[in-house]
């Protein structure tokens, strides 16, 4: 056989890698619902079996030290798509509800609007949670997701729990419910068991679908589960085949998604084109830790996740409410095994996939995130990632309640919703002072040997607060 006729047949059982790796990748953002640091194989659980999560973590990147920027569900999933801490956000609370009259502000620039800048096709797939058109608002448009961005949208508009006002909705260009432009699929699904079970099903299928319909331009997925969110829910399939009964089948039916889509990438071509990033909105909602019967959630005690090592939850300023899975693949880019020791959060996100994707990072507003490309590949982007300063944010209004830098992490308030603040309490002239690498279990208070490190933390805690006093928000000008 001549040469030339061997090289024509490698070509057709060869993937074609339509771009090169570094050139506008494809971006696929994986962000669960109150899952716990604590609930996967590779953060140790002995009764979860998460194979292909374990599988990124082995091929790609694991970030020990990865936050959300808040330990609830509204102001985490804005900082993400904003790059923005949710003190900066206007919103007046850190979970909008159905009837909520504020959403995620027009003015503000999300990952998938300067995307599309670049030539990107957006989907997402699952909850929103930054607002939903209602009479409190003339159902305006601005509170839904293509007004943000997204060229496609199935998912719900809030969390899965509510009594009233979570539904099941598409985007649909012919359509006109609840407004025009969408489709409502099922309304007030809290009791529709069918709706609930194959929730993760749906999301994985039209995930795959994205990917596959747009495999020759670059993409960005925003693939957002509504699980494990209380009430759990799997699909017949993965129902009673954990050792950790439905929490565990749950957790493991978003594992196969995971690799579902992995595999998709793989057999269109396109894995090293495309970076995936997985990780939680925030901790484990550990408030109904001891429930063991409760209308909505069943016996919620056994059916809410770990985030072990970590002190506390979902709704804390504690490190268990903020510490999540930060783990990032890119095959051809990231080096395998790589170990990240310093601190990431979900903020560094949009400056990092911009400046991948060629897009300037708006410079007319505060962002909070790093360009982190250098963690990613040090040979490949060079520079120097800054330093890591985060401030945590708690309810009402999402108010300071700390501060980070280095390994000192600062509490000048302590909020937890199990009632339970460990025999501690925090004010800001009387604050606690841990070091989380040493202490990530924040046992050991250190206020008072380290007080330039207090004062130090305390004046990033002023700054910040001047910084969003002065600026103002987009809701507060």
């Amino acid at each position: 056989m001549k040469l030339s006729s061997l090289l024509f047949l490698s070509l057709l059982v060869m993937p074609l890698q339509a771009r090169p790796a570094t050139e506008k990748p494809n971006v696929i953002m994986i962000f669960l619902d109150d899952c716990g640091y604590g609930d996967f194989s590779h953060t140790g659980n002995p009764s979860i079996h998460t194979p292909n999560i374990s599988r990124m973590v082995r091929e790609g990147m694991n970030c020990p030290q990865f936050y959300c920027a808040s330990p609830a569900c509204t102001a985490s999933r804005y900082a993400l798509l904003t790059g923005r801490n949710p003190g900066r956000s206007g919103l007046g609370a850190w979970v909008l509800g159905p009837t909520a009259a504020k959403y995620i502000h027009p003015n503000e620039v999300t990952i998938p609007e300067g995307l599309k800048n670049q030539g990107y096709a957006t989907g997402f797939f699952g909850k929103w949670h930054l607002g939903t058109p209602n009479s409190n608002n003339s159902m305006t448009a601005s509170a839904f997701p293509l007004a943000h961005g997204f060229d496609t949208w199935e998912g719900t508009n809030v969390s899965n729990d509510y009594e009233t006002g979570s539904d099941l909705i598409k985007s649909n260009p012919s359509g006109n419910t609840p407004i025009a432009g969408y489709e409502m699929i099922a309304e007030d699904i809290l009791n529709k068991t069918d709706i609930h079970d194959n929730l993760t099903k749906r999301y994985r299928d039209r995930t795959v679908e994205f990917i596959q319909a747009n495999k020759d331009q670059p993409f960005f997925v925003y693939l957002a589960p509504n699980m494990p969110h209380l009430p759990v829910h799997a699909s017949d399939e993965f129902k009673d085949t954990s050792l950790r009964g439905l929490y565990g089948d749950c957790i493991e039916e978003i594992d196969a998604m995971v690799g579902t889509i992995l595999s998709t990438l793989e057999n269109e071509g396109i894995a090293q084109n495309t970076l995936v990033i997985f990780t939680s909105d925030n901790g484990p909602w550990i408030r109904f830790q001891n429930t063991a019967s409760n209308s909505r959630y069943g016996e919620a005690r056994i059916l809410i996740g770990s985030a072990l090592p970590f002190r506390d939850g979902k709704g804390s300023t504690w490190e268990g409410g903020v510490r999540v899975p930060g783990v990032f693949y890119w095959p051809g880019t990231i080096p395998a095994a790589t170990v990240v020791r310093e601190p990431v959060s979900t903020m560094d996100i949009l400056p990092t996939v911009f400046k991948l994707a060629g897009e300037a990072v708006p410079t007319d507003r505060t962002l909070d995130g790093r360009d982190i490309r250098p963690l990613l590949n040090s040979s490949l982007f060079q520079g120097t990632v800054p330093d890591f300063e985060f401030i945590y944010t708690g309810a009402s209004n999402n108010q300071v309640y700390g501060a980070r830098k280095g390994a000192w992490k600062l509490h000048t308030k302590l909020y937890s919703q199990t009632g339970n603040n460990y025999g501690f309490s925090a004010s800001f002239s009387d604050p606690l002072l841990f070091n989380v690498e040493q202490d990530p279990h924040e046992r050991f208070d250190r206020s008072d040997d380290e007080t330039t490190t207090v004062n130090e933390l305390k004046q990033m805690i002023t700054d910040f607060n001047n910084s969003v006093s002065t600026e103002g928000t987009f809701w507060n000008p």
